[in-house]
């Protein structure tokens, strides 16, 4: 009667063994994506060399190569042979993360120029200029140059025009005083445009 009793005691240990077994693989097989025979064989399922590999390295299949760890355990090839583990095809932990592409910002828009303020202030100066005994020159030569600049920038006038029209102001600019910064700037600009379209510099 003991003896049928340590039979049928170590018979459930048994079972619960293979039950707990069975249980403990789904996971796995489901986080890799394959079956459980995959990894397990046997009627009493145990480990194949890829079962012993998946142990061994931190249940993951990175750098697993199946005909090599076949061969390396003395065994055949096991089923499923074309699957393709989760992890085996997934980044290594050592790999770094691609840096996100930055956004490029979008440059700000220019502010359109108030081309009517920047002409009645350069006739303002002008006017002032031409009364008095001792005339503003740099005053009124950087009115002339914020005018030919905003004349430059003005899109809303076709190059063919604006160019010649800016340059002419910007000119008069440096005539008034040689040594204007964004009269000189600006007239060196409209020229090496023309110069590198081949085309010939407006009077």
């Amino acid at each position: 009667m003991q003896s049928g009793l340590s039979k049928l005691t170590l018979l459930g240990v048994a079972l619960l063994g293979v039950s707990s077994l069975a249980q403990a693989r789904p996971p796995f097989a489901k986080k890799e994506g394959v079956s459980c025979d995959y990894c397990h064989s046997g009627q009493q399922p145990k480990r194949n060399y890829r079962g012993v590999f998946y142990a061994a390295n931190d249940h993951t299949f990175n750098g697993f190569d199946d005909k090599a760890e076949a061969e390396k355990a003395g065994a055949e090839i096991g089923p499923a042979a074309d699957s393709k583990p989760t992890s085996l095809v997934a980044p290594k932990k050592d790999e770094p993360t691609p840096a996100p592409v930055p956004t490029p910002t979008p440059a700000p828009a220019m502010p359109k120029p108030n081309i009517p303020v920047l002409k009645a202030k350069a006739a303002e100066w002008a006017a002032k200029y031409k009364k008095s005994a001792k005339p503003n020159a740099k005053g009124y030569a950087q009115a002339l140059a914020n005018l030919g600049h905003g004349q430059m920038l003005d899109a809303s006038v076709r190059p063919a025009m604006r160019y010649p029209m800016a340059l002419a102001t910007l000119r008069s600019a440096l005539k008034v005083d040689p040594t204007n910064a964004v009269a000189k700037g600006d007239v060196k600009q409209i020229v090496e445009a023309y110069k590198a379209l081949g085309k010939p510099i407006p009077k």
